[in-house]
């Protein structure tokens, strides 16, 4: 009896351990031929019974190996058949350096764990070996094109002739309009406004404003009479200058104050010193004023 229950226990361990084991398998790169910066790839094979799962948690994660290897990323699919689990893993290497010579380095193992049994079931793959070489002999004939350093390849020059002259064009129109406004507000046109009679009045009698000194209304006076004149073509008295007034559109108002003028000039002059009402050195120059805007043409 004793027998029979010891067979029987066998069996059934070894029924176990067959139901339990998982098979891995490898589709291998190449062993040899690579160069910094390959990129080569691996795929493992998992079959699992339907009751044991991978453990996603525990996958390869990409990043640097070593020196010479580097796990760029893992991708797994899952497929099922009645009686299994399949786990394709895709392992993507890349070749980060360059060996001075010819080097054998390893792809690593890799561990996986299963879970769905009484316990983890952990399974690895084997290494596989590769020869990395370098992409250039360490000692390089004394040929041409061959030198260890080869001067750098200027880039080719791009025609920029059009751009040039365009640029030129711009540059002689904006001068043009430059040279334009400065004979404009600068030029003669601005002499000739500074030149004009009641223009040049004007800038005299502020001038003599400033200064404040006793014979300013009587020299005032003058400089418009002087203005007047140059204006008229010809000397301008009590008698004659209504006479001007009407062969210009004038402004009512400056009409008026040029009468007026007049008026306070014969009295300051002819009248021996009779007083006026218009004895104020602004007066003289808001009335020269008025007269330099109809120079201008801005009345």
């Amino acid at each position: 009896m004793n027998r029979i229950t010891f067979c029987l226990g066998i069996f059934l361990w070894v029924v176990t351990s067959s139901a339990a084991e998982i098979k891995i398998t490898a589709d291998n790169p190449r062993p040899f031929g690579y160069v910094v910066g390959d990129m080569l790839e691996q795929e493992l094979t998992l079959t699992a019974n339907v009751g044991q799962s991978i453990d996603e948690k525990q996958l390869p994660t990409p990043g640097r190996i070593n020196a010479w290897l580097e796990l760029r990323n893992v991708i797994i699919n899952e497929t099922s058949t009645p009686a299994h689990r399949i786990y394709r893993v895709k392992l993507k290497y890349q070749l980060p350096n360059s060996p001075t010579e010819v080097r054998v380095i390893e792809l690593p193992s890799q561990r996986f764990v299963f879970s769905g049994a009484d316990k983890p079931i952990e399974v690895k793959s084997t290494e596989w070996p590769i020869t990395l070489g370098p992409i250039t002999p360490e000692e390089v004939l004394a040929r041409d094109g061959l030198e260890a350093m080869r001067a750098d390849v200027l880039p080719q020059a791009i025609d920029i002739s059009a751009y040039r002259k365009r640029m030129i064009g711009y540059g002689v129109a904006l001068t043009a309009l430059l040279l334009y406004w400065c004979y404009r507000y600068f030029g003669i046109p601005y002499l000739t406004r500074q030149s004009r009679p009641f223009t040049r009045t004007f800038r005299q009698i502020s001038h003599l404003a400033k200064q404040k000194e006793p014979n300013t209304f009587p020299r005032s006076i003058e400089l418009i009479h002087r203005a007047l004149n140059e204006t008229a073509g010809k000397s301008l008295f009590v008698d004659n200058v209504d006479q001007f007034l009407a062969a210009k559109p004038l402004p009512p108002n400056l009409v008026s104050m040029t009468r007026e003028f007049f008026q306070v000039s014969r009295k300051e002059f002819f009248a021996n010193g009779a007083t006026t009402n218009r004895t104020s050195i602004d007066w003289m120059l808001e009335l020269c004023r008025a007269w330099r805007d109809i120079e201008r043409g801005i009345a």
